[in-house]
């Protein structure tokens, strides 16, 4: 009975796995030696290991002041064992002691890659370890082209493998107080950081059948050879960054970005839309932008990244598959249809649930933040909300409110971001574990709405 009692579902094990690195990081990081001056408090340890597991980048503290090497490090590897998530690591432990999952385990990791079942364990873990480590390797070294020249070199190599792999991981850590702000018009780093944001935030099952593709069929015929999810995770990304990018540059040009210079302004533009996507480097003062600038930069964090990545927020195939199913209302249809296919009714329901949930999430989270907190910003609505999404999203870019959180404040937001990086349906499902569907059909009954 009591093995019974204590035996958790594959979902409770890894949500249980974070909160434990999440902790262990902040007594490591509570360690005389991993910061400077007089230390931190066990809470502002807490939410730096919170917010680098959940690959977020809210800070408390300044990251370059007030740690030490030693600090920085262990912020680096609780990223990137955040940025690759403790459910790959447990497949990767399962892999090594025996050659398959059980059916339990399988079907849980088929929620997050969705052709587990065709793939064998172990060459799934090494394509994500692949994967995620040569992508970081090749940003450093883009990277260190700049930093070589501004640092000396082993401060630069430091430099150089801290921002790459923030960046894949989609964390938004900098160890420059200013974030990106210096280097707004660096062609070289921007462009480093941005293409390891996207390809981080694009998942590893569409990196893995982009690269099938180039290698067998670079032709006309590229796009339609892929999947239909790969096919959506491009077109929404495509949309969604240069469609943020065009209406960033369309409100603050003239405003925020009135002393930059053209090339400045293009990159500043482009760069903002990327990180929005779930990585909060920010290459702009967020606190001087437009109340409207800072409302759309909040749909695009709240929307995130694919499915499968690294990335947070709803993701941009739930958002998707929400537009799809309107527009089929719209026309009438029974069947919400995508390249001449219907997408099944169960993932119409997640995506509609997915979204009802976590707009609830944020609005309570939000109401709770401005009851605990008052920040004393011009704003102090739309600084408390932005803040929220922030989290929530796993983005890390704020107005200025993370540092004037109290300790009640700074709690409820490493709430937030554990249920962000997580997602809401993936807690209702580990709560709800036990619990088994009746197979129960009561009478209908019509309620007006509208």
């Amino acid at each position: 009975m009591r093995n019974r009692l204590f035996k958790l579902s594959p979902i409770q094990t890894v949500l249980l796995s974070f909160v434990s690195l999440i902790i262990a990081g902040a007594v490591l990081l509570k360690l005389p030696f991993s910061t400077t001056g007089e230390g931190i408090s066990f809470v502002d340890s807490l939410f730096t290991s919170t917010s680098a597991v959940c690959v977020t980048g809210l800070v408390v503290k300044d990251t370059a002041k007030d740690f030490t090497l030693f600090g920085r490090t262990i912020i680096a590897l609780l990223i990137q064992f955040g940025g690759l998530g403790i459910m790959t690591f447990s497949l990767a432990m399962a892999a090594m002691f025996k050659d398959s999952l059980s059916i339990k385990w399988r079907f849980t990791f088929a929620d997050m890659y969705s052709d587990i079942r065709k793939i064998p364990v172990r060459n799934l873990v090494g394509r994500i370890v692949l994967y995620t480590f040569f992508f970081e390797a090749i940003i450093a070294l883009v990277l260190l082209l700049q930093f070589a020249r501004d640092f000396p070199f082993p401060q630069a190599l430091g430099h150089s493998v801290f921002h790459s792999v923030s960046a894949f991981c989609n964390a938004g850590f900098s160890t420059f107080p200013d974030s990106m702000v210096s280097y707004r018009g660096n062609a070289i780093v921007n462009t480093g950081i941005m293409l390891a944001i996207l390809m981080g935030g694009l998942g590893f099952l569409v990196i893995h059948e982009l690269r099938r593709q180039f290698a067998t069929s670079f032709n006309r015929s590229f796009f339609s050879g892929l999947s239909h999810h790969t096919r959506l995770v491009l077109v929404m990304t495509a949309i969604l960054v240069f469609g943020g990018a065009l209406i960033i540059f369309m409100l603050e040009f003239g405003f925020s970005m009135r002393d930059y210079s053209a090339g400045e302004t293009l990159l500043a533009s482009l760069f903002q839309s990327v990180t929005c996507r779930t990585a909060g480097f920010n290459s702009m003062d967020i606190g001087a932008l437009r109340q409207s600038t800072q409302f759309f930069m909040m749909v695009l964090m709240f929307i995130g990244g694919s499915p499968g990545s690294i990335a947070g927020g709803v993701k941009t195939t739930t958002i998707a598959v929400a537009m799809i199913m309107l527009y089929a209302k719209f026309k009438g249809r029974n069947q919400p249809l995508v390249w001449h296919r219907a997408i099944d009714g169960d993932t119409v329901d997640r995506s509609t649930t997915l979204i009802i949930l976590s707009l609830m999430f944020v609005l309570l989270s939000t109401f709770l933040v401005m009851v605990i907190d008052n920040f004393g910003l011009r704003e102090s609505f739309l600084s408390s909300l932005f803040e929220v999404v922030s989290a929530f999203g796993t983005v890390g870019l704020s107005m200025g409110a993370t540092a004037k959180l109290t300790i009640g404040g700074k709690l409820l937001i490493c709430l937030v971001m554990y249920v962000g990086r997580l997602g809401p349906l993936t807690l209702i499902m580990a709560l709800t574990a036990k619990n088994k569907d009746v197979s129960v059909q009561y009478p209908e009954e019509h309620i007006m709405i509208g």
